[in-house]
């Protein structure tokens, strides 16, 4: 058994009391920050867990620890743990994607929930798989997932986590005394404690895979490149997101938000050290009000600005991770290729397109987004105003788009092509090149790529068009996870049971071991490798493909051409 920071190992106590107050059998346990009650709870198939939420692993951020790095908790001596209710979101604003999911929120948010398969034992040494949602750097909760599931069928540990969101998790004045990506530091400091504590829940410290999707996939490879995190981790799954072109805030974004706060309070910008102490006295409410995503969207145009999300701070992150992470000699990468890395997105990401688009962009061009996305919007608006953003001035980038995703098969075919370009740009390229930087000459470690194919019977966000097909984003979460956002209930049949159970056991082995294969999976998954570009397709039948879109990639950045250019080379 290990020493935790020169605190004595504590007994674990096993004492199952009959019940608590609301019935449910309860358990106590030891950690080394102190005790925490869990709660069995029955699933199916006589399986059950015994789930730990609202745990504390860092101060609450409030006051003067508002825009700084997080606090650790220390040791409490009160027992942490609730029966049946989360803990509050971190701040956010409402979005408008109508989500079923509305938690309360609080800036006293920094909290996790854990799920422990069977019964409690530190002798079991389970593998532990600790999510990271996402949500855009500005929504979500780890309420929203329910890991039952994924741990009892799995036999893993599952964390979920809350981070700082939006100003409060990402605000950089642009000076080191508030320099940014609280959130992020946030991530570190939960997989910290997790290492440090998970022993005491029957979980391994040696056996930890950090996994997210979307913004959360992104973080996840974050800190996959910090090498302060090395340790803390052995392996790493980004779902449908990694660092990419749009990941970081420019400064002259920054300094639109600083230009926002003059505007919208009485906080002034002139003397830093005064600005940070009036932004943390300000009510949670003012410090939302500063920034509407919608007033930032033009009815001719279409970008994307990072105005909430990471950006450089000298310290966690120093420079543009999507083109370093491709130099081995840099320690972020190093540590990168030392764990093992899965990696893949949705067959269709470009879903996101399509609730982006703002009533005013659709009347500008004449179209209503049910009835499709036409050449004319992609083209004069769409695709230049995404370059323009992502890569300068580049018209003839966007001409050869342009001509790439214009479709001769209809209207249906043409919009379904529109939103491929939005995919492709933001997830599918992005992940190609991270599993390159990964899979490149990488014999120590394995790298694996895959794409969900099977389309969700309850679809993310809005309901989609009547031309829109594939899986878009997110719509894996639900193969893993229960979640209230959405609801399955009487829309699943044995095909949804099936592929979530592959899932998981791909998953989950892959989190045990850096293999995701066994004998009872009906499919081989091949690890990626450059010269062979092989993923596995998670559809209602499995089957494994290679170079998914790999024309598109080719385009998107010319400098991996070489890498595609002879398969037999060796890289």
């Amino acid at each position: 058994m290990k020493l935790h920071q020169g605190i004595f190992v504590l007994v674990f106590l096993a004492s199952f009391c009959n019940c608590n107050d609301d019935g449910h059998q309860s358990v106590v346990i030891e950690t080394p920050s102190g005790p925490v009650r869990g709660y069995h709870e029955a699933l199916h198939d006589d399986l059950y867990v015994h789930r730990f939420i609202k745990i504390p692993y860092a101060h609450p951020p409030l006051g003067d620890l508002r825009f700084k790095k997080p606090k650790p908790v220390g040791r409490w001596t009160d027992e942490q743990g609730i029966p049946d209710k989360y803990g509050p979101a971190c701040m956010q604003q409402e979005i408008g994607l109508n989500l079923e999911f509305n938690p309360e929120c609080s800036e006293d948010c920094l909290h996790l929930n854990i799920y422990v398969p069977g019964d409690v034992s530190r002798d079991k040494r389970l593998s532990v798989m600790l999510f990271i949602h996402g949500g855009g750097f500005v929504i979500g909760s780890a309420g929203e997932y329910n890991g039952q599931r994924l741990a009892a069928q799995g036999d893993v540990i599952v964390v979920t986590i809350n981070y700082r969101l939006g100003l409060f998790g990402f605000l950089n004045l642009l000076d080191p005394i508030a320099n940014g990506n609280y959130g992020l530091w946030d991530q570190m400091a939960a997989i910290r404690w997790v290492h440090e504590n998970i022993e005491a829940f029957g979980g391994n410290p040696d056996s930890v895979t950090i996994f997210g999707e979307s913004a959360g996939g992104m973080s996840v490879h974050y800190q996959t490149l910090i090498p302060a995190n090395i340790g803390m981790f052995q392996r790493a799954i980004s779902m449908s997101g990694v660092v990419n072109r749009q990941s970081i805030a420019k400064n002259d974004d920054l300094q639109k938000v600083l230009n926002m706060i003059s505007d919208k309070t009485d906080c002034k910008q002139e003397n830093k050290a005064e600005l940070l102490k009036c932004l943390q006295k300000l009510p949670p409410a003012d410090i939302l009000g500063i920034i509407n995503v919608y007033e930032l969207m033009t009815p001719d145009n279409f970008t994307v600005e990072m105005l909430m999300g990471p950006s450089i701070d000298g310290e966690f992150i120093n420079g543009q991770l999507y083109e370093t992470m491709h130099d081995r000699s840099s320690p972020g990468t190093s540590f990168f290729r030392s764990l093992d890395f899965m990696s893949g997105t949705t067959s269709a990401e470009g879903s996101l397109l399509y609730f982006s688009l703002m009533p005013n962009f659709q009347e500008t061009f004449n179209f209503s987004v049910q009835d499709g996305i036409p050449r004319r919007a992609l083209c004069e608006a769409i695709i230049p105003g995404l370059i323009q953003e992502l890569y300068g001035n580049r018209p003839d980038l966007s001409q050869k788009l342009c001509e790439f995703y214009t479709s001769d098969k209809g209207n249906d075919d043409q919009s379904n092509r529109a939103t491929d370009f939005y995919g492709d740009l933001c997830m599918v390229t992005p992940t190609t090149s991270a599993l390159i930087a990964h899979g490149r000459k990488n014999t120590a470690h394995r790298t694996y790529n895959y794409i969900l194919s099977a389309p969700s019977p309850a679809p993310f966000g809005p309901p989609p068009p009547p031309w829109f097909r594939g899986a878009g984003h997110a719509d894996d979460l639900y193969l893993l996870f229960d979640m209230p956002n959405v609801r399955t209930e009487n829309r699943t049949d044995e095909r949804h049971t099936t592929l979530s159970s592959r899932i998981i056991r791909y998953f989950t082995n892959f989190a045990k071991t850096g293999d995701p294969n066994s004998e009872e999976l009906p499919v081989t998954w091949p690890p990626y490798y450059v010269q062979t570009r092989e993923y596995l397709d998670f559809d209602f039948e499995l089957s494994v493909n290679k170079d998914f879109h790999v024309d598109a990639t080719r385009i998107f950045q010319p400098q991996l051409r070489e890498l595609f250019r002879n398969e037999k080379q060796e890289l």
